[in-house]
């Protein structure tokens, strides 16, 4: 009794300390987006996470300025999206995107905050170590992997704070009592492992399953065309295969691409060392479509293996598991009705509510 009254107590004092009408800055070096690109052109798994933290923000009743290389300044959503080199002099909560160097001129805040999203071994670079050693911040990364890739001399200032989820997957639920056609998604960067993935593709999944369909949403519109060349090769690559059961779409918006997930039966990933939370996969199996992953990078953590799909420890492993969701409806089944129970808890507002606790 006396436990629940301290704890009720507690919960009660928390609320009533939680800061409200704060100026948050957000700041983003490396590419060039703002709110409306979310909803207008395809966009990555990180600029997307910006955005919907920065979106979150405004409505639990703060006010967002958010720094990008966009050049065209707006209101969206809220959000009071400005040029890069905007001067910001003051404001409660300062979150860098990514860069160390963005503290160099930072505004007088009462938080910082480093938002990471690749392995953190960039940290030990000494012009990100200089900036980093003394300075009063906190590092957030997205799990278990990532943190370990942070360096011992910054960990004591690091949390794990998972990326969340868009409102508009919570519009939809695949709660169809027919297993869907033999489709399969890809959704994620050429770069990481689909040459691998279309190789047992051909060599072992259509073998068993011949009326299986590939369907590839990937390009370089989605990064703002970095890597372009490189990219562009390994579609071409599969291009030159002419296999009717491989098809190349351009990459699509968020709503698109979520009812394009709605119509496959599995997305599979190889995964890859600079996945650190994968967004992708948490999108599908939010929307009940089961995954096979290799337990590379973070993918070991968002695909709970025979429960939402299959973690994957050998090539053969992958082919047969994917085999088995393709082909029997009870297994798919099974691992959709896992996904739409478990794989649904991370809603951005929640997660918004993390980063202001860290203000306490």
């Amino acid at each position: 009794m006396i436990l629940v009254v301290y704890q009720t107590w507690w919960n009660i004092l928390k609320q009533s300390n939680r800061v409200s009408n704060l100026l948050i800055v957000m700041v983003d070096q490396d590419a060039d987006f703002n709110g409306r690109s979310y909803r207008e052109q395809p966009l990555g798994g990180t600029e997307t996470a910006f955005v919907l933290l920065a979106e979150s923000f405004v409505k639990n009743g703060h006010k967002v300025i958010a720094l990008t290389k966009k050049c065209s300044s707006e209101d969206y959503n809220g959000v009071n999206w400005k040029h890069l080199d905007t001067k910001i002099d003051q404001c409660d909560l300062y979150i860098i995107n990514r860069a160390p160097i963005l503290l160099d001129n930072a505004p007088n805040a009462k938080k910082t905050i480093l938002w990471i999203h690749n392995p953190a071994n960039y940290l030990n670079k000494f012009r990100n170590f200089k900036r980093l050693i003394f300075k009063d911040l906190k590092v957030v990364c997205s799990g278990e992997y990532h943190f370990n890739s942070l360096p011992k001399w910054i960990k004591s200032r690091s949390v794990i704070i998972p990326l969340g989820l868009s409102e508009d997957v919570f519009l939809f639920k695949n709660t169809s009592k027919i297993a869907p056609d033999p489709v399969v998604i890809f959704t994620s960067n050429p770069e990481r492992g689909l040459l691998w993935l279309v190789n047992i593709w051909i060599n072992h999944i259509k073998v068993a399953v011949p009326n299986a369909k590939l369907h590839i949403f990937a390009g370089y519109q989605t990064y703002g065309g970095r890597n372009k060349v490189k990219i562009e090769n390994i579609l071409n690559t599969i291009r030159d295969l002419k296999d009717p059961s491989i098809k190349l779409f351009e990459p699509v918006t968020k709503d698109k691409l979520f009812n394009k997930l709605l119509a496959s039966r599995a997305m599979l990933y190889k995964g890859d060392l600079g996945e650190t939370f994968c967004l992708s996969i948490a999108e599908a199996q939010a929307l009940g479509i089961p995954c096979v992953v290799k337990p590379i990078g973070c993918l070991g953590e968002r695909v709970q293996h025979k429960v939402t799909g299959i973690v994957a420890h050998s090539d053969e492993d992958f082919y047969k598991g994917a085999i088995s969701i393709l082909k029997d409806d009870e297994v798919w089944i099974k691992y959709r009705d896992n996904c739409v129970k478990l794989q649904r808890e991370y809603k951005w507002e929640k997660i918004a509510n993390k980063y202001l606790n860290l203000m306490s």
